[in-house]
């Protein structure tokens, strides 16, 4: 293709800041921008981003308390009444900040879509219409009952409390909701666990050991869609753009049971305070982008 990502290089130790050559190398996106018939893709480096003013309480997650405005519109849902859980340092130009804070099972959430209508739609079991997605991110402290994360994306309606990729705490995944992501679950901090789920079928899929994190140093997340020689399509997952092999991988070339697909989704950060967090807990998010193929 005459318009796919161009990096100078297709090896996977690629490192610098910026987003995984393997994942994206193949990723259309001047025939996105030049025809949006064709597909989306939005990338949000958060420099041109501001967090603007708090407009509701927050002490419920009926509505939005506030609103990263930037290249990609995130909405706030927190569980205080202080915006400042999510910030733009500004000794740190370029990356969101979500905050912790003393309160066990606190949760606060940028979500796409104002958490009511999903902004994409994830491909059919069959279907080889590709998406990518990646997500450099990184975590304060891995200490076990610090804190909880979930990066990726799920069904509306998940910036919640008790309720959500995380059942009311931070501690398990929930098997009600439709999501596919990466996840860190309070009770082991020092694993990024692979977790996808389709509600309806009562259990939700999770790899774990498969991407160990250091505090305070950034990761680069990312899903692939990869359509195969033969027919059909693996959903693919990767850490700082190494491919973490068939056994993570997801294939949704027949029948998959526990596969969400044909879902509207929403891109979601999350982070969750653990019985042993504190306010200076944080999960920071240097950049996201996604694509998709229509």
């Amino acid at each position: 293709m005459g318009d796919v990502v161009r990096y100078g290089t297709s090896e996977n130790t690629f490192t610098t800041r910026g987003p995984s050559p393997e994942i994206w190398k193949d990723c259309p996106i001047q025939s996105f921008q030049e025809d949006p018939g064709k597909g989306i893709h939005v990338f949000d480096d958060f420099r041109n981003s501001i967090v603007l003013k708090e407009t509701a309480s927050g002490t419920d997650f009926t509505s939005s308390v506030g609103r990263v405005a930037g290249d990609i519109n995130w909405y706030s849902f927190v569980e205080t009444t202080k915006l400042v859980d999510h910030s733009i340092p500004q000794n740190d130009i370029g990356v969101l900040q979500l905050l912790g804070d003393t309160s066990d099972q606190d949760v606060n959430v940028a979500v796409t879509g104002f958490n009511v209508q999903g902004i994409i739609k994830t491909p059919k079991v069959g279907e080889e219409k590709r998406f990518w997605f990646e997500a450099r991110v990184k975590v304060s402290t891995i200490t076990d009952a610090d804190l909880g994360m979930f990066i990726g994306l799920t069904e509306p309606g998940q910036a919640a409390n008790a309720k959500g990729v995380f059942a009311g705490d931070a501690a398990a995944l929930d098997s009600n909701a439709d999501y596919i992501g990466f996840a860190i679950l309070e009770g082991d901090g020092d694993d990024i666990i692979v977790a996808y789920n389709e509600a309806s079928a009562g259990t939700a899929q999770s790899s774990t050991g498969v991407i160990t994190p250091v505090a305070d140093t950034y990761v680069r997340l990312g899903i692939k869609l990869v359509v195969l020689g033969s027919g059909g399509a693996k959903i693919r997952f990767f850490a700082d753009g190494v491919d973490l092999g068939d056994a993570v991988a997801v294939d949704i070339s027949g029948t998959n049971a526990n596969w969400p697909g044909d879902t509207d989704m929403d891109l979601v950060l999350s982070l969750v305070t653990g019985s042993g967090g504190g306010s200076d807990d944080a999960l920071s998010i240097d950049w996201v982008r996604f694509a998709q193929e229509y």
